[in-house]
């Protein structure tokens, strides 16, 4: 293990109960990315995803480490920060996260149909080229 790996290894360990090998163990798991949109763990850094409302809730201070139960997988920063932060911030105003799914899912369907995507894919085709 080098310098770097025996750190992140230690910090790990001290935070989440958990090591490197368990990690790594998991993004291949993972298919070799973020559990939600598959980035690659070779271009983009992998954060520990945990429930913010178990034991690390807006942890005022900074030492306090998690119970190392309510780690969940490996997540690229934009789908740890952006998705699970905003779907967890939208749970607690009592947003029915499935419904917003079901709306989006209802409406893309629609605006397919209506070819609303079309130039939009055509543009991107020709600036391919």
């Amino acid at each position: 293990m080098t310098a770097a790996e025996r750190a992140k290894d230690k910090r790990l360990r001290r935070i989440y109960k958990t090591t490197l090998a368990a990690v790594q163990a998991q993004i291949v798991e993972q298919g070799g990315g973020c559990a939600i949109c598959g980035r690659s763990a070779t271009k983009f850094i992998m954060n520990t995803d945990h429930a913010h409302d178990c034991c690390g809730a807006k942890r005022k201070d900074k030492n306090k480490d998690y119970c190392g139960l309510c780690t969940r997988g490996q997540l690229c920063y934009l789908c740890n920060r952006k998705v699970v932060g905003a779907i967890e911030r939208w749970a607690k105003w009592g947003v029915d996260v499935e419904r917003v799914v079901e709306y989006l899912r209802h409406w893309n369907r629609i605006l397919i149909q209506r070819g609303a995507y079309a130039k939009a894919r055509k543009e991107k085709a020709i600036s391919r080229k």
